[in-house]
C-alpha cells in the first residue's frame, strides 16, 4: 500500500465520521430547539394557565424547580364548582325517599412538571405546554436545558464540518488529487 492509498483510506473514514458527527449535531439541535420551544410556550403548541397549584415537595431550595405539582384550569374549576353545587342540592333533597343520593365525581387535577418554586409557598399561577400527555411548565430551568442542547448541537455540528473538510483535503472523495501544472 502506498502512502497515497493510505491517505485516501484515512480520508474516507474521516468522511464517514464527519457525516455521523453532522447527524448527531442535527439531532441535538432539533432536541434543543424543541425543549426551548416547550419551555417558552412557542406559538402552535397547546398552552394553558393553571391556578390552585399545589406541590407536595416542600424541601425545594429558594428558586428551585419542583418536578411534580398539580393544578386546575378555569374549565376544571368551573366543573368542580358545578359538582359542589349539585352535591349541596342533593343534600337538601336527601330526606325524600325513592332516589339514590348523587355522589359527586372527584375533582380532576392536572399534573404539572418542572414548576418554579420559591421553597415556601406554592405558585399562584403556572403556564404550561402540553407535550404528549405531560404538561411542562414554562420555567427557566427548561429553557436552560434547551439552550445547553443547542450549544452542544452547534459544537458537534462544527466538529462534523471540520472532519469533512479534513477528509476533502486528504482526498477522501475517492478521486486522486489533481497534479495539474499551471
Amino acid at each position: 500500500m502506498t502512502l497515497m492509498e493510505a491517505a485516501q483510506g484515512a480520508g474516507r473514514s474521516s468522511m464517514v465520521a464527519g457525516i455521523l458527527w453532522l447527524g448527531a449535531g442535527a439531532l441535538l439541535l432539533l432536541a434543543g430547539g424543541g425543549v426551548t420551544a416547550v419551555g417558552t410556550g412557542a406559538p402552535g403548541l397547546e398552552t394553558q394557565t393553571f391556578t390552585r397549584v399545589s406541590c407536595h415537595e416542600t424541601r425545594t431550595a429558594k428558586g428551585g424547580t419542583v418536578r411534580h405539582c398539580f393544578g386546575m384550569t378555569p374549565a376544571q374549576i368551573k366543573a368542580a364548582a358545578e359538582n359542589e353545587r349539585r352535591a349541596r342540592l342533593d343534600a337538601l333533597r336527601a330526606h325524600r325517599s325513592g332516589g339514590a343520593p348523587w355522589v359527586p365525581a372527584p375533582t380532576p387535577r392536572t399534573r404539572l412538571s418542572f414548576v418554579d418554586h420559591d421553597g415556601r409557598q406554592d405558585p399562584v399561577e403556572v403556564t404550561a405546554t402540553l407535550v404528549g400527555s405531560y404538561w411542562i411548565a414554562h420555567a427557566p430551568s427548561v429553557v436552560v436545558t434547551g439552550g445547553a442542547l443547542l450549544l452542544a448541537g452547534a459544537g458537534v455540528t462544527a466538529a462534523g464540518v471540520a472532519r469533512l473538510r479534513t477528509s476533502e483535503r486528504a482526498g477522501g472523495d475517492g478521486a486522486a488529487p489533481c497534479r495539474c501544472r499551471a
